[in-house]
């Protein structure tokens, strides 16, 4: 895998794992491992503060959030100048991804990696989900949350991801087709998921 850089992109659900996955295959394939720190080096890279990156995180454009931001400018809430769109941030994480995979090889959870990557002759896409049982559980006990609680949150995570990734790619959050694996973590295991990963990898790239 020296000779050329291998990107294994993910998609999850939330709640399905992904980023134990994420991190155990990155150590297995003894490469790098990105996620939130995809923000971390967006934020540093560009000079704006990392919490404009958060709060945009896996988000698309919508009226409501333009008519919140609005809002907290005229309340002085934040100040203009602070303000960056979503398409503005997409674009910055998306320089990043392409230099990241243009560097090493590594693991990228979410943001539309895929898609961005999509021109790239050694990235596999990979997209995670679980039973609903499964999510709820891991999601309660990750957060300290009430199973209640943790099933909304995963409806409303779930929601937030697929629009970001149907708004910026030209194909559909979650459908098989979209990507080149599609693979139960409740039925593989996360130990399964990584090791059958794994070995598409080395198959595919050598």
């Amino acid at each position: 895998m020296d000779s050329k850089h291998v990107i294994i992109s993910i998609g999850r659900e939330f709640g399905s794992g992904g980023r134990a996955v994420g991190k155990k295959l990155a150590d297995r394939l003894g490469i790098d491992y990105y996620d939130k720190e995809l923000m971390t080096l967006a934020a540093k890279e560009s000079g704006f503060a990392q919490e404009i990156f958060e709060r945009a995180d896996e988000k698309h454009p919508s009226f409501a959030g333009v008519m919140q931001w609005l809002n907290e400018v005229f309340t002085s809430a934040v100040c203009a100048d602070n303000y960056m769109s979503n398409d503005a941030i997409f674009k910055m994480q998306s320089e990043v991804i392409l230099r990241l995979a243009h560097r090493n090889s590594c693991v990228i959870v979410g943001r539309c990696s895929d898609y961005i990557l999509r021109n790239e002759p050694f990235c596999l896409s990979v997209f995670l989900h679980a039973s609903m049982t499964d999510r709820i559980v891991r999601v309660a006990q990750r957060m300290n949350v009430s199973e209640e609680k943790a099933c909304a949150l995963i409806e409303t995570k779930d929601k937030h991801r697929a629009e970001y990734y149907n708004f910026y790619s030209s194909k559909t959050w979650g459908k098989a087709s979209s990507y080149d694996l599609c693979l139960n973590v409740s039925l593989l295991g996360e130990d399964g998921v990584v090791s059958l990963i794994e070995s598409v990898v080395r198959e595919r790239f050598g």
